[in-house]
């Protein structure tokens, strides 16, 4: 898409089997949010058994709770050296690579752990991921085959429709993406996603006023959704709304403020005011914020354009 991709990448959830005391007391902590006591116990746990993946799985999870993501980082490798076959440990890495922006990486490991998946859902979870990762580097033919290869190994995976959705609208086939995403809500008619993709694509056929209907479905479901305002911002901007615009885009901005999208909305709105400057230094933010990586170089048209 244009102007949002909406790629989720995700954790799997692990059901484990038998595990020690020290386990046990570390995830009882971490639901208390005490992820630093966590921490201490997890890693009696790890020094009990130092070759169970999901003790270094849970581990990781604490840090990234904490903010300490270079020891994630560093922790999660060394298990990695330890087990080497481990999928879930390689996704885990992915994940944190793909939001640090280190997107190579991530395609990397997200591959590994498709190889060492232990069946096709966890394949098709895998696969997923590294197509999100290659959307985001604008690779769309290549997200393509990772998730349509997703979609046959795991037909029903609502998150697979969802990305893929995304990229056929990416590759020009709208109406196939349409359709994958009112299967997600035929499956699950509260999956958030699929309410904000569908309103962008019909946003992209510039039919804004039924986008909007979409687009407040998502936000009905989650106030907090950002993606639905930076969204429905564009939308009211299109049909003459400024005020509900602007509106819309500093509340996306006050809930994900490093979303590089929301910039460029606030600056078109700016623009259509006559406001270049500040329109200006919003486009800049854009580009600080990775704009140009993920949605191509409409901001630097529109610098060439108004900020001479």
């Amino acid at each position: 898409m244009k102007y949002l991709p909406f790629f989720l990448l995700f954790l799997p959830v692990l059901l484990f089997g038998q595990t020690n005391s020290h386990f046990k007391k570390a995830d009882s902590l971490a639901d208390q949010k005490k992820f630093q006591e966590a921490l201490v116990e997890i890693d009696l746990a790890i020094r009990e058994d130092s070759l169970l993946a999901q003790y270094h799985l849970r581990k990781f999870s604490y840090l990234l709770a904490l903010e300490r993501y270079e020891d994630a980082l560093r922790g999660i490798s060394l298990a990695m050296e330890w087990m080497p076959d481990s999928a879930h440990l390689y996704d885990a890495r992915g994940v944190l690579f793909e939001a640090s922006q280190y997107y190579d990486e991530a395609i990397e490991d997200f591959t590994q752990a498709s190889r060492h998946a232990e069946n096709p859902e966890e394949k098709a979870h895998f696969l997923m991921n590294r197509g999100g990762v290659k959307a985001k580097v604008r690779d769309f033919q290549g997200a393509y085959q990772d998730l349509n290869y997703a979609y046959k190994l795991d037909s029903t995976n609502i998150d697979v429709l969802n990305n893929l959705a995304t990229v056929c609208d990416e590759i020009g086939q709208k109406n196939l993406a349409i359709r994958y995403l009112e299967s997600i809500l035929e499956i699950d008619p509260k999956y958030l996603p699929a309410y904000v993709n569908l309103g962008f694509a019909y946003q992209a056929e510039d039919n804004h006023k039924k986008a909007i209907l979409y687009f407040n479905k998502a936000i009905e479901l989650d106030p907090n959704e950002a993606l639905g305002y930076s969204n429905r911002s564009f939308s009211k901007l299109k049909t003459g709304d400024l005020n509900g615009a602007m509106e819309d885009i500093d509340r996306s901005i006050e809930l994900f403020p490093t979303n590089s999208y929301a910039y460029k909305v606030r600056a078109l709105i700016k623009i259509e005011r006559g406001h270049t400057k500040p329109a200006c230094e919003d486009l800049q933010k854009a580009l600080e914020l990775g704009y140009t990586r993920s949605y191509g170089n409409e901001v630097l048209e529109l610098m060439k354009q108004y900020c001479k």
